[in-house]
């Protein structure tokens, strides 16, 4: 069943038109996304609307209007396409987002620069600053294998001693794939760093 998001301004652009995959045709990516935001959990959809979100398929203007305009699964679409956000650089860090809601964390800020001129940047996937603490996603696949994980590792410790350098940064807690399927963890690892949670 696809969920049509009534048409808008938007109509005759690329997001709001039947196109073809691999040969096939399918819906307009739009309907496509209100369609997952209203029939699948929250943890499901987000990913796949923040990617189309992060690849520039769509505006983030076009799911505020489809949010307003969709009728069946109204409350359920529009949590999941107004959450949306180009930011998330991955499914774990989409996922990550619905646990801290979920968890009744603070919003975080996603994708936040620590820099001092003349050193290095560090760019963190989500800073708790009334809190003063930086949660990183990792995933095994940053690491690589052999020598590269072990060049890998040495850098990630330095970009951690430079991000603990901050006199804002009170710590950084460092969150894994199975952290995020077992949210008692992730709330643990959270309520030990001084996130608060529900």
């Amino acid at each position: 069943m696809v969920v049509h998001a009534l048409r808008t301004r938007w109509d005759g652009t690329p997001p709001y038109e039947p196109s073809t995959f691999a040969g096939i045709a399918v819906e307009p990516l739009v309907d496509v996304l209100v369609d997952v935001a209203a029939t699948e959990p929250l943890v499901t959809a987000l990913p796949v609307i923040d990617a189309a979100l992060h690849d520039r398929r769509v505006l983030p203007e076009m799911l505020a209007e489809a949010a307003e305009t969709v009728s069946t699964a109204h409350d359920k679409a529009a949590t999941a396409l107004r959450m949306g956000s180009a930011l998330s650089d991955s499914p774990a860090e989409s996922v990550c987002r619905v646990r801290f809601m979920q968890l009744g964390a603070p919003v975080p800020v996603q994708q936040h620069v620590f820099a001092r001129s003349g050193e290095r940047t560090a760019v963190v996937d989500f800073w708790f600053p009334d809190q003063g603490v930086v949660v990183e996603v990792d995933g095994r696949a940053k690491y690589g294998e052999g020598l590269e994980a072990a060049a890998a590792h040495w850098q990630e410790k330095q970009r951690e001693d430079f991000l603990r350098s901050f006199p804002e940064v009170r710590t950084v807690v460092r969150v894994v794939w199975s952290d995020l399927m077992a949210p008692e963890r992730l709330r643990a690892k959270l309520l030990r760093a001084g996130v608060p949670c529900r």
